[in-house]
């Protein structure tokens, strides 16, 4: 875990004002730059709060972020092909398992492949070689998915889609739902669970920077996240967090008093059927840059240790898949996301098991992957030379 006074080092570049977008102290340039803030709400003559009549809460509304503003900022955002090269040697291993879910191979119960042909018999996906048996990594993720299940999930997405429902409606009658089977599901029900976060915020610290003269970035929060369950170790870590101000301990980078003590291991963000996939994108790139901050202060490590994180984004029934991956270019740390998979429509049965298997996977990659990694960065296992790693690092 990282010391208290090294976090009060990183701090010190950078005010904010609440809510507001942290901004870097004017330096003369126009150059945005990306960090942590400290909060400096008392401060009347702060940067952000000058910035309030140059910028109305209308046109932040109404301006979505470009991806060239992202990309031009001191620490970007970038996006790549999820064939990059650069990603790592775990990250395409998880790539090659979630593919073959993602076009079908040992999705289905190899007991329910007759009975779902004969309900089914348009999805013609259902008779290609889909099921699995009990010896397969299929059945090693978790419990099968019943046949009523997966009519349910298809009815409740179909009926969105044909109401031309908004995203809160596909919130709660089809991804909630769907995310809580998943878990009730999964192996790992008891360490790994998920939850709507969009009542959140994303603690001020950790949102990118942009420069005084720059209109603010969206602070926008995703709408679920897959969390680990807390163990004896991250327990015992939980109270020896520096506190955060009106809030407490917090192991993420958002403001959310249920999940504090649960570490967000994948996010996920949900849109309308045909609408949003821009926005949707600024959100998770926004959100995973905030979350690599918040992982890097926890560690206290350069970009090395870091792990690639998996995020979801749907609009309406279909399903996908991104990656993120932090890494050191110069002083610049840059937020590569690398995208896509296309898991399946959960509006056709096919799709229902093919996304429904990719997320067991994810629920494994959590527990097995993700976990260990966090346990040793708050137990300070990846520490090798704090001071140099961190103090001299601008978020």
């Amino acid at each position: 875990m990282i010391p208290a006074s090294t976090s009060s080092a990183i701090q010190q570049h950078f005010l904010l004002d609440g809510d507001d977008t942290p901004r870097a102290k004017s330096t003369g340039t126009k150059r945005p730059a990306a960090g942590i803030g400290k909060d400096s709400s008392g401060d009347s003559d702060s940067p952000s709060k000058r910035s309030r009549s140059t910028v109305s809460e209308g046109s932040r509304a109404s301006s979505p972020t470009k991806p060239n503003i992202l990309r031009s900022l001191q620490n970007p955002i970038r996006s790549e092909s999820i064939d990059s090269a650069k990603l790592s040697d775990d990250a395409r291993q998880l790539v090659r398992q979630v593919r073959r879910f993602a076009a079908g191979f040992e999705t289905v119960p190899q007991a329910l492949r007759e009975s779902m042909e004969e309900a089914y018999p348009d999805d013609m996906d259902l008779t290609q070689n889909v099921t699995y048996v009990p010896d397969s990594q299929r059945a090693s993720l978790g419990d099968d998915l019943s046949h009523r299940d997966v009519a349910s999930i298809c009815r409740q997405a179909q009926g969105c889609q044909h109401r031309n429902e908004y995203e809160a409606a596909w919130n709660s009658h089809v991804h909630g739902p769907l995310l809580s089977l998943v878990v009730e599901l999964s192996c790992h029900k008891s360490t790994v669970g998920s939850t709507n976060v969009t009542t959140a915020r994303l603690n001020p610290r950790f949102k990118p920077m942009v420069d005084i003269s720059q209109a603010p970035l969206p602070g926008k929060v995703v709408d679920f996240v897959f969390f680990l369950e807390p163990s004896n170790v991250t327990e015992m870590e939980f109270g020896a967090l520096p506190w955060e101000p009106n809030h407490g301990h917090d192991f993420n980078h958002i403001l959310h008093g249920p999940i504090a003590n649960r570490p967000i291991a994948i996010s996920m963000e949900t849109k309308r059927e045909g609408e949003g996939q821009t926005t949707g994108r600024t959100q998770l790139d926004i959100w995973v840059t905030a979350q690599f901050n918040r992982l890097q202060e926890l560690a206290g490590i350069d970009t090395a240790g870091l792990p690639t994180l998996p995020l979801l984004l749907t609009q309406g029934p279909a399903w996908f898949l991104l990656l993120a991956h932090r890494e050191q270019e110069g002083e610049a740390l840059v937020t590569t996301i690398f995208e896509k998979i296309t898991l399946g429509d959960i509006a056709r049965p096919s799709g229902v098991f093919r996304v429904v298997s990719s997320l067991l996977l994810l629920v494994h990659w959590a527990q097995t992957v993700f976990r260990p990694w966090f346990e040793r960065a708050v137990t300070g296992e990846h520490v090798v030379n704090v001071q140099r790693s961190i103090t001299s690092t601008k978020w």
